[in-house]
């Protein structure tokens, strides 16, 4: 027991000395088939990486489902809901649209489909923000995006958040009838109180010896109740009663005019696109532990009339660059593009052709992303997003998934 009260402070002290550590990425503790095998992010973006207090930042990108979806993960078909992950109400959704629908309530995504997205934010606080777009799936939690660092300066008593209600009413929503959530909270509080205190300071035994009593009895358990406790018990129970019905009069009276809560989903249609002149299958996966390297056998039919290269491997937001097709380079130390780490070999594949390709994507992010641990998963699949160019520089996409074999020599 000492050593464990020990270790506790010792751990305390640290996380109170060292604060660096607060800005660890929690996407790092999902497991990798969550983060490969659950939604496919790309394009993710922000209109600003600066901004100010009461400023305007727009996140746009797209993302598709995956067709390997881990089948003990509650499915993205049920109810979803996008949403935006950042360290507290740092700021403020003022729309979301998912091709065009508003994404105010849940909807339901479809595996192997494209959704565009863009989400419109009000910066609230002054600070340094690792910002994600994240969809909430219904009993699995967040499934998270690609996370962009931005800046926001000034101060945060200068912010303004207003609305206009149904009856044209202008009202500041960081203020708005908050003596009334006080003054509510403050009376439950009370009542609770009163209850707790009546329980553990009557002339009767406390919680624990109580509970043995209660424990020892059983079904005769009632016994050690006195009508002291049953006339109590319900006059608190009248007390609840009157004021939840008193403060429903109350508000019904003070505003007739309302809107509920939505709880209903909405329809959110995939994207229409043309289909993609290309078939992709994959072969063999292998995962060379001591070279942090992926070999992928594919093969490849290219349907279209100009030869196609692959120009980037994505899984679980890490990025592969083929530096022969892309020019990409990381934006700042925690955006998660290898620029040269995609090796092809076999490519490009002229018009018309079926080839066997091999792809190496070769980079320490797989161990330093912690997505090496997929080694030790009972489903050992693997899935991920290929990204074609023509000879023009017009994209194509395609999933790829299977089993990964790990080699430890």
């Amino acid at each position: 027991m000492r050593f464990s009260a020990v270790l506790a402070l010792i751990f305390l002290v640290l996380s109170v000395l060292i604060p660096s550590l607060a800005e660890a990425h929690g996407e790092r503790a999902q497991q990798p088939a969550l983060r490969m095998r659950t939604v496919e992010w790309f394009d993710v973006s922000v209109s600003t990486k600066q901004l100010q207090v009461n400023d305007i930042l727009v996140v746009k990108g797209s993302f598709v489902p995956s067709n390997y979806w881990p089948e003990h993960v509650h499915s993205i078909e049920g109810a979803s809901y996008l949403n935006i992950g950042v360290p507290g109400p740092t700021f403020v959704r003022l729309d979301s649209r998912i091709n065009g629908t508003p994404g105010i309530r849940s909807t339901a995504f479809h595996k192997g489909e494209l959704y565009n997205f863009e989400i419109t934010l009000k910066a609230r606080k002054p600070g340094k923000y690792h910002i994600h777009p994240l969809i909430n799936v219904e009993s699995a939690g967040p499934v998270i995006g690609p996370g962009i660092w931005v800046e926001v300066t000034g101060s945060e008593a200068q912010f303004t958040n207003t609305a206009k209600t149904l009856l044209g009413q202008t009202v500041d929503m960081e203020h708005y009838n908050f003596g009334h959530t006080v003054a509510w909270s403050a009376l439950w509080m009370l009542i609770a109180a009163a209850w707790i205190v009546y329980w553990l300071f009557s002339r009767r035994p406390l919680i624990v010896p109580r509970f043995k009593r209660v424990s020892e009895l059983g079904q005769d358990a009632d016994a050690i109740l006195t009508p002291t406790d049953r006339r109590l018990g319900l006059l608190f129970l009248i007390i609840t009663l009157s004021v939840t019905m008193g403060g429903y009069l109350y508000a019904n009276d003070r505003w007739p005019i309302t809107t509920p809560l939505q709880t209903g989903k909405v329809h959110t249609p995939p994207a229409v696109q043309a289909p993609m002149p290309l078939e992709v299958t994959m072969g063999e996966a292998r995962y060379r532990i001591p070279g942090r390297s992926f070999r992928i056998e594919l093969t490849v039919s290219n349907k279209s009339d100009r030869p196609l290269s692959i120009g980037e491997f994505s899984a679980g937001n890490l990025r592969f660059i083929n530096s022969k097709v892309l020019d990409i380079k990381p934006t700042d130390e925690d955006d998660l593009v290898a620029p040269d780490a995609l090796r092809v070999e076999g490519s490009p594949i002229p018009a018309g052709e079926t080839r066997k390709l091999v792809i190496y994507a070769d980079d320490a992010m797989w161990e330093t992303q912690r997505m090496t641990t997929m080694i030790a998963s009972p489903d050992a699949v693997i899935a991920g997003m290929l990204f074609f160019y023509d000879d023009q520089g017009k994209r194509y996409y395609a999933e790829i998934g299977g089993p990964m074999i790990p080699v430890f020599g």
